[in-house]
């Protein structure tokens, strides 16, 4: 078992997944920052609120957010926080010093949440750690500017990375849409409310995009979005199974058979993918569900990821010749 799991964590595969996550994570939160900046809100959100800001007690706070013990406490600091923030986002993305620009990412965008914590949303805690495993990882070896000054073309040089960087997030993405599930105690989440849950939240004014009410004639499909929802949370470990079974094809067994003829897999991501782009269209939740989406590349392996690419362009991503 010790082999077993040691075997696991030290495969070897190309970090395509992990570069298409690092660029679209920095698109997500760069369009974010950007939007707080185009509503003219910096100052208001990243201020003290001595010079008109919304973090309450900001300097009595102990301790006191790094950025405001180093520099003073005014709007320059605050959008000097926001600037940095995205400078070193934009860096990161473009695979600049890779794993020095994402740990100054990391930090920056830490104390952003630290300066207003009633606005450091979940995702945004999510993004931290998604940040935090890239900056491990060798995510910079491919579509990076390091890469490219490295090997001469910007694909890398098609060598293999450490691969557990993939499945750790794979892992994130299981533990937090199985806890989403395991906290959604409300009765109408249940046979016995008539999964009403996602019709009563599209009701509600501050969440929903648009004007629902009509959904009061045609629930049904509310009460099956709602359902397939919380089916979607509650079997998310399966997932691990299925990628196991997927591991061990040449096994026997009933199970590992239906799941690899059916590919349960697939099926479980679509829905996901489908169920954040309805959030997407329907609910005002900020980057949520386009963050979540933008770590949806580590379900699939380089593999995978170049025979989508292939079909697509008719050629293989290409890469320098290894040095």
């Amino acid at each position: 078992m010790i082999r077993w799991w040691v075997r696991l964590w030290d495969r070897r595969e190309r970090p395509t997944a992990l570069a298409i996550i690092r660029i679209l994570v920095v698109v997500v939160l760069l369009w974010d920052l950007g939007h707080a900046w185009l509503l003219d809100l910096v100052d208001v959100l990243w201020s003290p609120p001595e010079v008109g800001g919304l973090p309450t007690k900001l300097l009595q706070r102990e301790p006191v957010p790094e950025v405001y013990r180093w520099f003073p406490p005014d709007v320059t600091t605050a959008r000097g926080l926001h600037a940095a923030t995205c400078a070193a986002l934009a860096l990161f993305g473009l695979g600049v010093a890779t794993r020095w620009t994402g740990l100054a990412s990391l930090l920056l965008y830490a104390q952003v949440g630290l300066v207003l914590p009633l606005g450091d949303r979940g995702i945004d805690l999510m993004m931290r750690n998604v940040m935090l495993i890239l900056v491990f990882s060798e995510s910079g070896r491919m579509m990076s500017v390091d890469a490219k000054l490295r090997t001469g073309s910007w694909w890398g040089d098609g060598g293999d990375a450490p691969a557990w960087p993939r499945h750790l997030l794979i892992l994130q993405l299981v533990v937090m849409y199985f806890m989403a599930g395991v906290q959604k105690t409300a009765v109408t989440w249940t046979p016995l409310g008539g999964y009403h849950a996602l019709y009563i939240i599209l009701q509600d004014p501050h969440i929903a995009k648009y004007d629902f009410a009509w959904l009061e004639s045609v629930w049904p499909i509310t009460s099956l979005a709602s359902m397939t929802t919380h089916l979607f949370e509650w079997t998310s470990p399966l997932l691990l199974l299925v990628y196991h079974y997927r591991d061990t094809r040449d096994r026997p067994g009933r199970l590992r058979a239906f799941a690899l003829r059916w590919r349960v897999h697939w099926i479980w991501i679509t829905v996901g993918v489908l169920l954040h782009l309805g959030i997407a269209l329907t609910m005002q939740l900020g980057i949520f569900p386009w963050a979540m989406l933008s770590l949806y590349p580590a379900f699939f392996h380089a593999d995978e990821i170049d025979a989508a690419f292939r079909r697509l362009t008719g050629r293989s991503i290409p890469a320098a010749a290894p040095s």
